[in-house]
Parts: structure tokens; sequence; C-alpha cells
């Protein structure tokens, strides 16, 4: 992987063809950071008036199936986004499809590491826990870096004793806490995607370490990483949600075009050539998939 994947605008000639040859899209979508910037304080973000109105255009397209899966509780992030007709999975795809429900022991885990984390983190200024039912969160958003440093030290030390039960998933000045039931969305979206038909164009956008396990899972799709941080297993990158409000306007203005053009038995494939990325027909066949 290049040590800089390429700006997704630079590269539009491709996705467009890609998009104007598929039969079917599925459009994955994390919030904060992605759709939404971040605020000091997760109450405090909110979805901006023009992307949602270009969800609720794009939701209604039949060839478009929208997805946002995001690492807040599921009702928290679809208020927040009020777009009827998106299939929301909260966190990070655990909530809001079948899945494994932590038993008594892995509850009584959770409960004694964050007892534990509250006693060490005590007194660090702009450190603060999150409760999210099966998961919970320390922020450090608002902590200067030397606090953020002692904070990160001392969830390591006290979650050592936690392995393999429990794991830390890092995310953008937080860190979630995490049981091992909980997949994460690289296995969210292999199994959404089972769900949908065999020729489905997959498009992933999201900002954070997390999304990195979804990167991986989809080595065929149009898959891009929104923000500065690297390295990262996508294709392509986006600045921020603005950008990202630009390339959801650019999807709705060619999916319009989107015609059974290529036969059935066709779809289209991103693959490496040369060190470049290009697109190319390959025989009809499930997406593979891999962690």
């Amino acid at each position: 992987m290049p040590s800089r994947c390429k700006h997704l605008f630079d590269a539009w000639a491709e996705v467009s063809e890609c998009l104007r040859s598929a039969h079917h899209v599925a459009l994955f979508l994390d919030f904060d950071g992605t759709l939404a910037p971040f605020r000091l304080r997760p109450e405090a973000v909110s979805l901006s008036d023009g992307t949602r109105r270009v969800l609720q255009r794009l939701v209604r397209h039949p060839q478009l199936k929208i997805f946002l899966l995001s690492g807040r509780r599921r009702r928290d992030v679809e208020h927040r986004v009020g777009v009827a007709g998106i299939s929301y999975l909260g966190l990070h795809g655990w909530e809001g499809r079948k899945a494994a429900v932590p038993g008594p022991i892995m509850r009584s885990l959770l409960r004694s590491a964050k007892r534990q984390l509250q006693d060490r983190l005590a007194g660090l200024q702009g450190v603060w826990i999150e409760e999210k039912g099966p998961i919970f969160t320390i922020h450090v958003r608002g902590a200067s870096p030397t606090t953020a440093g002692k904070a990160g030290s001392f969830v390591r030390q006290v979650m050592t004793s936690f392995e393999p039960h429990l794991h830390i998933l890092p995310g953008n000045h937080i860190w979630e806490v995490i049981p091992r039931e909980l997949p994460g969305k690289g296995a969210a979206v292999r199994m959404l995607l089972r769900e949908m038909p065999a020729a489905t164009l997959s498009l992933y956008l999201g900002d954070d370490t997390t999304d990195e396990f979804a990167f991986t899972a989809l080595p065929e799709g149009v898959t891009v990483c929104v923000g500065d941080r690297q390295p990262t297993k996508a294709r392509f990158r986006l600045c921020g949600p603005r950008e990202v409000r630009r390339f959801l306007e650019r999807v709705e203005r060619e999916l319009p075009k989107a015609l059974p053009s290529c036969p059935h038995s066709k779809r289209q494939q991103f693959q490496m050539a040369n060190g470049k990325e290009q697109i190319s027909n390959c025989h009809l066949a499930r997406l593979p998939f891999a962690i």
C-alpha cells in the first residue's frame, strides 16, 4: 500500500464508470468525523442540513442501499441523522442486527473494568467515561496531550488483566472497551453484503481506526479514509465532512445514469496494476472477503 492513498476526486473518472455500470450499490458511512465534524463532546455533534437533504434524496434511489455504521448507540445516531430508509447500526455494527448478547460473566467483567478505570482516571482533566450499554468509552478529546498520554497508560495497565475477554478499540481521541463477542465493522459489512445481490458495488467511507477493519474486508470496494490519518488500508481519501457531502452529491449525479449496460455475468472490480488503481470486468461471483 502506498504511503499516501490517492484523493478520491483525482480518480473520479474510474469511480464514475464503476457507479454507472453497477446494478446495485451498497453505501456504508460512518458518522462522527465522516458525515459530521467532531466536537468537544459527542452530544454537540450534529449533521448539516445540506448533508441531510442529499441523503434524503439518495435513499430513494432504487439501486442504492445506505448503511450507517457508528460507534454510537443505534438510537442516538438515528436521531442525529434523521433520515428514514437508512439502515442504522450502532456500536460498530453490533447493535441493529442479530448478534450475541454479552452474558452475565462478561457484563461483570465490564463493570469491574469500568470501576478500576474510573479510579485510575479520576482527577485527569478532560478525561471522562461514556456508558454505551454493552461497551464503554474513555474520551480524551478535551484533555491536554500530556494528560491524554497518561490516561492511555492507565487504560493499557488496567485492561491487561482483562484480556482476552475484553479488549481495547482505539479511536479518534477515545478508547473503547468492548467484549470479545462484538466483532466490529469488518464482520458487519461482510454480513450485510451477503444479504445484497452478488453484483453489488460497495462504497465505504470512514475516518477512524475502527473503519480499517471494514476497509480490509472490502478489497474490491471503493474504500475511502476521511481525514489525514495514515497509514490506512483504504484505496482513496477525502479531507473531511465537507468533501464527503460533495462526494454524496457526485454519487447522486451518477446514479440516474446507472443502467444495466453490462451483461449480468459481469461486474466492476477495482484491481491494482503497476501501482495504480484501474477498473476491470471480472466474472460474477460472490464478493470475497478477508480480514
